[in-house]
């Protein structure tokens, strides 16, 4: 551990209790310096979001902020396990391979002529970013576009090598935004909405614009990617020699496997279910549906159907792979916000925006935008989110304007760093290949940071959100 690091620890506890001091050991100075002690660890990833998001569970009760009991409930949200279902079901597609094979098919499709590849790349990275990580899905998709790239000649393969590895990180960035489960962000944003307004977002609720979003920055990355492309950067044999390697690897995948039928059908289930979960109340009310109960009747299928090859497709031992930091996240900052929102704090805050000049709707969801994209640049996108909503919240009450419309460009933008290596860990994983450089990364990234903006603003004025 160096020096920096031990000084960010250390510091952030002392703030706390400095705070307390000086606020004579009122609630709302403790509830303040234990705010500014988890914005600290979250803002700097000095320890693990997860392990900072326990704070409140531990201090607000010892505290007398809140009782254990109180404190325990934002951690146990319906939500929660709505994305502990959504995990269970992306850690089955990568066991099994599936997401391998769906890749493939994909690219195989789109073609290999010229800006079909980057094409095929973006659309196949994009729709499985859609339902597991963004990290697995880049961690999945490097080794086909290096394997891809290895069939070129030197002089093509370095032509195409920066584009297409840059397609892949920005399409897994991009992807996320499209499913409530596609991204921690908008998984954030859902649980804050259904805690603390009581307006419960499903998927098909969040996929009219979280999918539009995607869409159109997706079209728009793609422009971006090959501006500077040259025409009929494959020859015909080049082509012919990408063409054969993806039969090639398609051949040795062989026929779908028994577990991976069964997988798809769970996942194709489970999909539907989602989509048609309005309906369904309609059409059966007796019975409850809630994306909640259709996650974890999923997760149960995953891990008591038989795989036909030994065992069934999941084994409970396979969940030491899941995100449980993240889970934790989701109730720390629940926790966090519901408190500073009965707070001393939040009725201040309020009268303080109340005094700020007044600004069209559009010049404060442009706001939300450029903060959105660009400081998760050098922020955790899920600690950005996290941190900022309550203030949003305080915000939007100021100024009568609805929460999801100054939010969603927020929790959009969160998703939307294209310029740095180190702003997501899509970007670090194509950065580690060495083929990328930062000028080249940061040139194109701050025209699309700049897109995306406008992008985001564009989306939140025509395609709004239903409450």
């Amino acid at each position: 551990m160096d020096k920096t690091t031990a000084i960010i620890r250390w510091l952030g506890p002392i703030i706390a209790l400095l705070s307390g001091i000086l606020g004579e050991g009122q609630p709302h100075f403790l509830l303040l310096g234990i705010a500014l002690w988890m914005l600290l660890w979250w803002i700097t990833e000095t320890v693990h979001l997860g392990v900072t998001a326990l704070l409140p569970l531990l201090f607000f009760p010892l505290l007398g902020l809140g009782t254990g009991k109180e404190m325990a409930v934002f951690y146990a949200h319906p939500l929660v396990y709505l994305f502990f279902g959504g995990f269970v079901l992306a850690l089955a597609l990568e066991k099994v391979g599936l997401h391998y094979r769906i890749a493939l098919w994909i690219l195989r499709k789109t073609g290999t002529k010229d800006k079909g590849l980057i094409a095929g790349f973006m659309l196949a990275t994009g729709f499985m970013s859609m339902w597991i990580s963004n990290t697995a899905t880049s961690i999945m998709m490097l080794p086909i576009a290096t394997s891809v790239l290895a069939v070129l000649q030197e002089g093509k393969r370095e032509k195409l090598a920066r584009p297409i590895l840059l397609s892949v990180a920005w399409a897994a960035n991009i992807g996320g935004m499209a499913t409530i489960i596609g991204t921690p962000p908008n998984m954030i944003f859902a649980a804050f909405m259904s805690d603390q307004l009581d307006r419960p977002i499903g998927f098909m609720e969040w996929l009219p614009i979280g999918l539009s979003a995607a869409a159109v920055l997706g079209i728009v990355a793609f422009l971006v990617l090959t501006a500077g492309l040259p025409k009929d950067v494959l020859d015909d044999a080049e082509e012919a020699n990408t063409r054969t390697w993806m039969q090639e690897e398609w051949n040795r995948l062989g026929a779908l496997s028994s577990p991976q039928k069964r997988v798809a059908i769970i996942f194709s289930l489970t999909a539907l279910l989602w989509i048609i979960r309005p309906y369904l109340m309609e059409w059966i009310p007796q019975i409850q549906w809630s994306d909640t109960a259709i996650a974890l009747g999923s997760a149960l299928l995953l891990f008591s159907v038989f795989s036909g090859e030994g065992g069934t497709l999941l084994k409970w031992e396979d969940t030491a792979r899941l995100p449980w930091g993240i889970l934790v996240l989701f109730g720390g900052g629940l926790a966090l916000a519901g408190t500073l929102q009965s707070s001393l704090w939040f009725d201040q805050l309020g009268q303080y925006l109340q005094t700020l000049g007044q600004l069209p709707m559009w010049g404060w969801v442009a706001i939300m935008a450029v903060l959105g994209v660009f400081a998760t640049e050098l922020l955790s996108n899920m600690a950005l989110v996290s941190a900022l909503l309550p203030l949003i919240l305080s915000l939007s009450y100021a100024l009568g304007i609805d929460l999801q419309q100054l939010s969603i460009p927020l929790v959009l933008g969160a998703s939307c760093a294209f310029m740095l290596p180190m702003a997501t860990p899509p970007n670090a994983i194509v950065f580690s290949t060495g083929k990328l450089t930062i000028p080249y990364m940061v040139y194109r990234g701050i025209v699309m940071n700049v897109l995306a903006v406008v992008v985001l603003v564009l989306i939140a004025q025509f395609f709004p959100m239903p409450g």
